[in-house]
Formats: C-alpha cells, sequence, structure tokens
C-alpha cells in the first residue's frame, strides 16, 4: 500500500475511533461476494485489511452468508470453504437463512451499536450502510482494496457530537445557575476639571543666553581638569619605588672589635709568660 494512501485511511479511522468509540480489533463483517472477488484476484485478503484498517482486525462472517454461498453452485465452493474457517457472528436467523445483505443489515440496525466495518461487493448494500452513521465499508477495485470516506450521514453525526460537547449538562447548568452573581459596575472616573496643561511636544524651547551657555562650559572644563589631576597624582603614588632596606653592619664591627680585643690580650699573656 502507497504511503499517501495509508495516510489518508489512517485519518478516516481516526474520525470513527474518537467519535464513534472505535477501538483495535477493529470487527469486520465480509460477505460471501468480497470473498470471492479477492480469490480471483488472488488476494490475500486478511493482512490486506489489516493495511487498509491500520491495525489488528476480527474477520467474521455470518451462517446466512455461508449458506447463500453454498446454493449459488460449485463455483462459490472455494469461498464457501474460506468463509467456513472464519469467526461466525451469531445472527437470530438460525434455522431459516436469509439472503446475506438483510442478515447484515438486521445486525448492525439503526446505529451500528457494536462497532462493525462491513467489507462487501454489494452496490445496493453499500448504499443502504451509506445513510447510516458510524459504518466503516471496505470493499476491492481492480486488485486494490479501498476504504470509503466516511459519508455525509457519519459527517453530520460528528459535527452533532462535537457541538453536543460544549453544552453543559444538567448538573453543571445548576452549579452555574448558583454561582452567578451580577457582576459589580466599576467605579467611574472622576473627569478632572481645570485648565489642560499644553502639550509639551508643542510647546516652544526656551532661549538660553550665550553667557550662561559659556559659563556652563567653563565649568564642565574645570571639573574634567580637577578629575583628570586627581587620576594623575593616584597614578603618581602608586609608582614611587620601594625603599632598600639597610644591612646590619653594627654586629660585624662588634664582633671584628672583641675578635681583635682577644688577640691583644692573648699576645699580652704571651709576653708576661
Amino acid at each position: 500500500m502507497r504511503l499517501k494512501r495509508q495516510k489518508t485511511y489512517k485519518r478516516y479511522m481516526s474520525v470513527y475511533q474518537h467519535s464513534f468509540g472505535f477501538r483495535e480489533p477493529y470487527q469486520i463483517i465480509v460477505d460471501g461476494n468480497f470473498i470471492k472477488v479477492a480469490q480471483n484476484a488472488r488476494l490475500d485478503y486478511k493482512s490486506m485489511l489489516q493495511e487498509t484498517v491500520v491495525g489488528k482486525t476480527r474477520i467474521m462472517t455470518t451462517n446466512c452468508v455461508l449458506n447463500e454461498l453454498r446454493t449459488l453452485g460449485e463455483d462459490f465452493m472455494g469461498a464457501a470453504l474460506a468463509a467456513k474457517r472464519l469467526e461466525k457472528r451469531r445472527c437470530t436467523h438460525g434455522g431459516n437463512p436469509v439472503n446475506a445483505a438483510d442478515c447484515i443489515k438486521e445486525i448492525i440496525g439503526d446505529s451500528n451499536q457494536f462497532n462493525y466495518c462491513v467489507a462487501t461487493q454489494d452496490l445496493q448494500l453499500r448504499d443502504y450502510l451509506r445513510r447510516i452513521p458510524g459504518i466503516p465499508l471496505i470493499y476491492i477495485n481492480r486488485s486494490v482494496m479501498i476504504l470509503e470516506p466516511p459519508s455525509p450521514a457519519t459527517e453530520n453525526k460528528v459535527k452533532e457530537i462535537e457541538y453536543n460537547k460544549t453544552i453543559p449538562t444538567n448538573y453543571e447548568s445548576t452549579i452555574i445557575k448558583n454561582n452567578t452573581k451580577q457582576p459589580e459596575e466599576a467605579p467611574k472616573s472622576k473627569k478632572r476639571k481645570g485648565p489642560k496643561q499644553p502639550n509639551p511636544l508643542s510647546c516652544k524651547k526656551k532661549k538660553v543666553n550665550p553667557q550662561q551657555q559659556q559659563q556652563q562650559q567653563q565649568q564642565q572644563q574645570n571639573k574634567k581638569k580637577k578629575e583628570e589631576e586627581s587620576e594623575n597624582n593616584e597614578d603618581a603614588e602608586v609608582e614611587k619605588p620601594k625603599k632598600r632596606r639597610r644591612r646590619r653592619t653594627k654586629k660585624k664591627n662588634y664582633d671584628t672589635k672583641n675578635n681583635e680585643d682577644n688577640k691583644e690580650d692573648f699576645n699580652n699573656k704571651t709576653n708576661e709568660e
């Protein structure tokens, strides 16, 4: 299946999921004509149904469909054997089988309560089922399985369901009535009395005396000079060289004097001896 077709079929099935409560595995009722056309085209209709519906499936048929295939002769014996292997949906006809189309109509009813999909080649049956909202219809066209878009009846039902979601329920409406209070009126703003102020954009700028302007410029220049001088002084204080430490020479002189005195004492002692 092509990707574009698969996306459209997925969109169609999402309508049935959200609005009518369809869930996987999807229940698909198959009639004898559909099985016969699939066998003539040599199609694996079980796997193709899963691709068209984009999900898991439960394929089923009825005893009325099986009896109809047996009565049609040897040409439909292969279709009858294939239908015999499928899951059987109970119908009320029992020992008095009816036409397959009438049996499917009776199972679906007026509202498709049990969320069935229908795979059939019968044009009259499909026309009848399009009038009932919420029934996905499948058929084969030239060895291609096609899922019909939602019918006008289903689209109208979807709009009705979406509109009903917006209407409050009886419980919600009672709560709204009890809690509704008349909104308090906002206090009216008092109008300001007296003359209005002029628009500043429409006013002319004040004239400046040239002498005052020169004085202001001189003051600004003086401020800048003072700031520059203070910065220069700070830089000069930071850049002063550090004082070198003086070496201690007193101890050495003292030590030399003691050595000299010791030598003289020693010499004096030797001379006395």
